[in-house]
């Protein structure tokens, strides 16, 4: 037997996650614990006489790591950049689409940025509406110069 690479891991860990997933749902992400399992299997099944070098594992559960706290640390810096966003247009002006009525344009001044786990939202005349409906913004004070 060769030595595992994280390739052969990622095949396995994969085959692994398919069965898990069609007996339920839930997160697809290989957490730590699903890792070393399968890390000591292939460790009981690995050639006696040719055994994979245990820095390669190590590096391994590295690499797994550093995955998975990039793709936690992305999530983080895409919410900390959509709370920012909200929060420029406090003061402004905005145009936006009612998320009731696509056909509908509502104006106002934002008074709030808001965020939750629905995701981010700005307060326009007393209610909250989605980021993603704001169409067009505008120093509040260029309609009172008008």
């Amino acid at each position: 037997m060769s030595s595992i690479n994280l390739v052969d891991i990622l095949n396995n860990t994969a085959k692994v996650q398919a069965e898990k997933n069609s007996k339920t749902t839930g997160n697809s992400e290989l957490s730590q614990d699903a890792f070393l399992q399968l890390l000591m299997a292939q460790m009981k099944n690995q050639d006696p006489l040719n055994p994979t070098d245990s820095s390669q594992f190590m590096s391994q559960q590295a690499a797994i790591t550093q995955v998975s706290e990039l793709q936690k640390l992305n999530a983080n810096i895409s919410s900390s950049n959509n709370m920012m966003q909200a929060s420029a247009l406090i003061g402004k002006m905005v145009n936006l689409t009612d998320p009731n009525d696509s056909t509908n344009i509502i104006s106002g001044v934002v008074g709030a940025a808001l965020f939750d786990s629905s995701g981010t939202g700005i307060m326009v005349n007393g209610k909250i509406y989605p980021m993603d409906n704001v169409l067009s913004i505008e120093n509040a004070s260029t309609e009172s110069d008008s």
